[in-house]
């Protein structure tokens, strides 16, 4: 035995098979709470499910924790955080969407990492304006900073 093969976990070459074989798969989740969804396509209709990752994925009344795809299609969906390719959506809610499409009615998120925005796309915090706000705190601190030292040196006894 090689000191390669001492390191290698046999599940290894055994859930690279698996991966590869569900990308040609699909699932079809319906009225039920699922921990994890992993295929090809995905189907999430009345459901939950804690983190879905898939090549597509349809969600229609449903809700996820992390979802992961190339593409999205969704209708009154709830989403912790989305990472995807390209999203359409009528009536989508998530914290952070990250796409490098998103087309949307009434898509509303926390923060939004986007190229390509079309449709209604209400972002509570964009990158730009998550940076204006930073500087905003980075000049107010260091004002408050020069203040304070301004206001000890006044208020300290001469020598």
């Amino acid at each position: 035995m090689g000191k390669e093969e001492l390191n290698e976990n046999p599940l290894d070459e055994y859930a690279a098979k698996a991966s590869r074989q569900l990308l040609g798969q699909s699932a079809d989740v319906s009225h039920s709470n699922v921990e994890r969804v992993e295929s090809g396509q995905v189907s999430l209709r009345d459901s939950f499910a804690r983190h879905v990752q898939a090549a597509a994925i349809y969600m229609e009344d449903a809700a996820a924790g992390v979802l992961k795809a190339g593409s999205l299609e969704a209708k009154d969906a709830a989403i912790g955080a989305v990472f995807a390719e390209s999203v359409q959506a009528t009536t989508l809610h998530t914290g952070v969407l990250a796409a490098k499409a998103v087309e949307g009615r009434e898509v509303r998120t926390g923060l939004l990492f986007a190229i390509n925005i079309r449709g209604d796309v209400y972002s509570a915090l964009s990158p730009v304006a998550g940076l204006a706000i930073g500087a905003g705190f980075a000049v107010g601190f260091f004002l408050m900073r020069f203040a304070w030292k301004m206001a000890q040196r006044r208020l300290s006894p001469v020598e």
